[in-house]
């Protein structure tokens, strides 16, 4: 992508971004059926869009696993069976694996596909109910992610230079790459002096995590539109792209503090609790 074209693409980027990131940020804030459904709509866009790359079909029987995944898991954990909603994704995955081989169609992208995009909009709203600071902890998460994201991009456009993995993404620089972490680590930073007190060094690796977990994401997806000859998800969001492509970063970001939280019982955020 040319600076020129990316130069364009700005203020359409700017506009969606001023209508999305306060309608999730009040999703967020309600929390509750009111991020489930949230949760749920992006869930779908990113379903429609998977099954369009992967499958190259939009309506049909995949999508409606996708749609059963998370209408089912989502639920289940308001209903406080979190056990319950990730079994419940892991079995329709199943089911579509099971499904797809017996009609000779290639089973493990329709079992993959349910997984990535169910599992991290359950740990989203998982993460949220956490007890204490679930808001907190999500309005981490964000801050992450986007301040990651909107460096990368503009670092990206305004400098170029070398690129960052030319065989998958050509538009991705080293500069972004620096840029988009270093953007990370000043939100984790900033938002640990405003949570708590000055941040502790593990919390700010946390969020160095984050932060590279976000780029490996938007790489994960550059490789999966690579692989089956797509240049953008869709363009439903004007600037940005499909949901997949302003969410890819978020998926593996939240999936990988939901795993700590599980695997360590407690939030990062306790090592800058006042």
């Amino acid at each position: 992508m040319t600076a020129e074209v990316k130069r364009s693409s700005l203020w359409p980027r700017i506009l969606a971004a001023a209508v999305l990131v306060p309608a999730a940020l009040g999703a967020v804030y309600v929390g509750n059926w009111a991020l489930a459904v949230w949760v749920v709509a992006a869930g779908v866009a990113m379903a429609l869009e998977w099954t369009a790359i992967v499958h190259r079909e939009r309506m049909g029987w995949r999508l409606g696993l996708h749609v059963l995944a998370l209408a089912v898991s989502q639920a289940l954990l308001a209903l406080g069976h979190a056990d319950w909603a990730f079994a419940s994704i892991l079995l329709v995955a199943l089911a579509g694996n099971v499904v797809a081989q017996g009609r000779q169609e290639r089973g493990l992208w329709v079992a993959l596909g349910i997984l990535y995009i169910a599992v991290p909009c359950l740990a989203l709203v998982w993460l949220r109910q956490h007890s204490p600071h679930g808001l907190e902890l999500v309005i981490w998460l964000f801050l992450v992610v986007w301040a990651t994201d909107s460096a990368a991009y503009v670092a990206g456009s305004a400098v170029g230079g070398p690129k960052l993995a030319p065989a998958i993404s050509p538009s991705k620089t080293w500069a972004g790459a620096i840029a988009g972490l270093a953007a990370g680590v000043v939100a984790t930073i900033v938002f640990a002096q405003w949570f708590g007190d000055d941040a502790d060094p593990k919390f700010v690796a946390a969020g160095t995590l984050l932060s590279l977990l976000t780029q490996c994401g938007d790489l994960a997806e550059s490789v999966l539109k690579r692989s089956f000859g797509v240049k953008d998800a869709s363009d439903l969001i004007p600037g940005h792209g499909g949901a997949l492509d302003r969410l890819d970063g978020m998926i593996f970001a939240t999936l990988g503090l939901a795993a700590y939280v599980v695997s360590a019982k407690m939030s990062p955020l306790a090592w800058i609790a006042s």
